[in-house]
């Protein structure tokens, strides 16, 4: 029954016989007869065909999620406790993160779990989660509002300042409405912001009015700094490009900032080798916070 939840459980994660049987280490036969029995002795079918691979059923979603807890504490108990080894996370990640402190962060993440590799891709954050609810990715690193849904469990592990890049980096006075340009009015990180300036511009004595929009914050900073706009940007944006502090202009009480969330399937969540990767990668966020607020 192990062994076939193992193999329920990893064509969950990859999507085809071929794949999952190269992690079990095991035939495409072994795998398709390991599945035909669970789905024998439960007397439910588990999976179904989608495109070229499979994917699970309700019935199979369902049964994970019941059984995800036993199997990650069934390897727990194998493992002494000790740290997952020679796994790989296949996670998709903000670009605006990757563009800033997400490189380094990540090294760190892997120099403290050696025997991890992950698979790294780089998107806008509604796309990253779009793979990660297909199955493609396992986990999410990524900027704005995921949302709790039934498949998918998140958690908030940064809440990130935004600051203001004045144009040509000149003091600017902050006074009624400040025109800016930043990130399109379709990413999921200026779905927060809007209601964020919102609720309180009246504390701040400034509005932020929106002039213009780009995909890319970095873009952004990018021409702030050239004296082209104003630019609201993440602090770790404005920093990677080396513009000095003095030059950024912060929000007053309470701020603005930026949720980055840790986003993955709710049974994920429960495998070894992601609780490591979360472990290493909040104690990685604590010690780099007082460098991005």
């Amino acid at each position: 029954m192990i062994a076939n939840l193992e193999a329920l459980a990893a064509l969950a994660d990859l999507g085809t016989m071929t794949q999952a049987a190269t992690r079990l280490r095991i035939t495409q036969s072994a795998v398709s007869k390991r599945i035909a029995a669970l789905e024998g002795e439960l007397n439910l079918r588990l999976v179904e065909p989608a495109g070229r691979g499979v994917r699970l059923t309700p019935a199979g979603e369902n049964l994970l999620d019941k059984t995800a807890p036993f199997m990650a504490s069934l390897k727990d108990a194998l493992h002494q406790g000790g740290p997952s080894t020679g796994e790989r996370l296949v996670i998709g990640v903000s670009e605006s993160i990757l563009a800033s402190w997400g490189g380094s962060v990540l090294s760190e993440v892997l120099r403290k779990v050696p025997d991890l590799e992950i698979g790294l891709n780089a998107h806008r954050s509604p796309v990253a989660l779009d793979h990660v609810r297909s199955g493609e990715y396992m986990l999410a690193l990524c900027a704005g509002e995921a949302g709790e849904t039934p498949e998918l469990k998140s958690e908030i592990i940064l809440h990130e300042p935004m600051v203001i890049v004045p144009a040509a980096l000149e003091p600017i006075q902050l006074k009624e409405t400040l025109p800016v340009l930043t990130i399109e009015p379709h990413a999921s990180t200026w779905r927060y912001l809007e209601r964020r300036l919102r609720a309180h511009s009246a504390e701040w004595g400034f509005r932020i009015v929106v002039e213009r929009t780009l995909q890319s914050f970095a873009c952004i900073a990018q021409i702030a700094r050239s004296g082209l706009a104003h630019g609201l940007v993440p602090l770790g944006i404005a920093q990677s490009l080396g513009i000095p502090a003095r030059s950024l202009i912060r929000f007053p009480e309470p701020g603005l900032t930026r949720p980055v969330s840790l986003v993955g399937r709710s049974r994920t969540w429960a495998r070894p080798v992601v609780r490591d990767f979360h472990n290493a990668l909040v104690q990685e966020i604590d010690r780099i916070i007082d460098s991005i607020s």
